[in-house]
């Protein structure tokens, strides 16, 4: 079983995030620079705050900072796009499936699939309803340190993503 938790905005970083109940279980705010974003502060419900500084590639939890080179590597070879990240000893493995419809964030401490976060972006659509983005905690994950990690791994991970296609989509035309 899993908690499904949504962004209400599109722009996932300046967006609640929202339980099945309507709770909120995490806000998050940015701020920009002249040509670059500058950091993105997530606070949760429980009052834990991480900050994501773009420019420094670095990530703080819990008054704890890190850049991205100590906690993220490349797996898989050259052309794989596979990445973990580990903060405390608990690497996961992020990876795209379906043409980016779906990231996976799979533990790869963890003996079975129990553990595994989805995430699915936001997709617009034009004749129904936007779908918004979802992240899906395992119920089993109750350690608030851990989401909060893996949230801005992801976060980290599919803003990436959206910058590369926006990048080539300016370059196509």
């Amino acid at each position: 079983m899993t908690l499904p938790l949504t962004f209400l905005d599109k722009k996932l970083i300046h967006s609640a995030v929202v339980g099945p109940d309507g709770a909120v279980h995490y806000t998050m705010t940015s701020t920009r620079g002249i040509l670059h974003r500058k950091e993105t502060t997530i606070s949760a419900a429980s009052g834990l705050t991480g900050i994501i500084y773009w420019k420094e590639k670095m990530f703080e939890i819990g008054g704890v900072k890190r850049r991205w080179d100590d906690i993220e590597r490349r797996v898989g070879g050259l052309l794989s796009r596979e990445h973990e990240w580990d903060w405390a000893g608990r690497p996961y493995t992020l990876k795209y499936q379906d043409r980016h419809k779906e990231l996976l964030a799979v533990p790869k401490f963890a003996q079975n699939s129990t553990g595994i976060v989805r995430f699915t972006p936001y997709h617009p659509r034009l004749l129904h309803d936007n779908e918004p983005a979802v992240i899906y905690f395992p119920f089993e994950m109750q350690d608030e340190f851990e989401r909060m990690f893996l949230l801005m791994a992801v976060l980290q991970t599919d803003i990436k993503r959206q910058d590369a296609e926006a990048a080539a989509s300016a370059a196509a035309g």
